[in-house]
């Protein structure tokens, strides 16, 4: 990737970890790459009209979310150029990874045949056969992933049997969407067992993650402890948008939680904490926070 790319990723990275930065300045942001790529002043093969297997399946070994941004840019500017690459990445032998992320992603792309190997790019895959309605096609612990997340097996259970499995690592992608689902008590098991095990900065997270009002008075005195202030401070802004609003229930952003709230906080929320939202409301959006423009609200949903 030339130099001209490099920064223009660079300086987004620095936008998507900002607390501050608005999804207008991303969305500006990636207008400028568009333009870059549309009048031909990209040197990377990623940016040309033509693009060889080998120039595709070098940049996702090289920086794998990088490359996604530019399989977005390029569908924006050829229409029907992902469903195109899809098919090539699904047919690639060596790594599934990225068809499995674009699967997970993109509602309407196929996905592949063989599960994933790695545990990141399990978690996408079982989310993309989850939502097709395709969970039956899981092996263990993902169908019990699945079949919690539709109320039909215990949580607990399923969260400490993928605990164990991925010491923890990676946690979020699939731990979040169990504790949207989760009702006060489930939540509150789940979030007592991970305190035994001593990592109060991951309990912290988890508490805002839930969304859930009644952890308020918990996160509030937590902010008191200088070793966990900064984490329980910002978990508090999650949860009320620094307004000294509680909402019984779950809420987000000082908003109590209904399908409008999301739709105007998918637009209006700081970049940092977008991703968030995708663990409520991924059924209705297209890419990630991480996407090209900030992703897609999906119109009627």
């Amino acid at each position: 990737m030339n130099q001209q790319l490099n920064l223009h990723l660079s300086q987004r990275a620095t936008l998507l970890a900002s607390d501050d930065a608005t999804l207008a300045q991303l969305k500006s942001h990636d207008r400028k790459l568009l333009a870059a790529m549309e009048l031909g002043r990209l040197d990377s093969p990623l940016a040309q009209k033509v693009l060889a297997d080998d120039d595709l399946f070098q940049a996702l070994d090289a920086d794998f979310h990088g490359a996604l941004l530019m399989l977005e840019a390029r569908a924006r500017l050829w229409p029907g150029e992902l469903l195109r690459v899809q098919h090539r990445l699904v047919a690639r032998a060596e790594d599934n990874s990225a068809a499995w992320w674009l699967a997970a992603h993109y509602s309407s792309l196929p996905c592949p045949y063989v599960f994933p190997d790695s545990w990141c790019a399990q978690v996408w895959a079982a989310r993309a056969l989850h939502t097709r309605g395709r969970a039956s096609m899981l092996a263990e612990p993902w169908q019990s992933w699945a079949l919690a997340l539709d109320g039909e097996a215990a949580l607990l259970p399923v969260v400490q049997s993928l605990w164990e499995v991925s010491d923890g690592e990676q946690w979020e992608p699939w731990l979040a969407p169990l504790q949207v689902v989760a009702d006060q008590k489930q939540s509150a098991a789940v979030v007592n067992w991970l305190a035994a095990r001593g990592d109060d900065k991951l309990v912290i997270q988890l508490m805002g993650l839930s969304c859930q009002s009644r952890f308020l008075p918990w996160l509030a005195n937590m902010r008191h402890d200088e070793a966990l202030a900064e984490a329980a401070l910002r978990e508090l802004r999650w949860l009320t948008g620094g307004h000294n609003r509680r909402h019984e229930g779950h809420q987000c952003w000082g908003e109590p939680l209904t399908p409008e709230a999301w739709a105007g906080l998918f637009r209006r929320l700081p970049l940092s904490f977008r991703g968030r939202l995708w663990h409520w409301c991924g059924q209705t959006v297209q890419g990630a926070a991480t996407s090209l423009q900030g992703g897609e609200w999906c119109a009627g949903s």
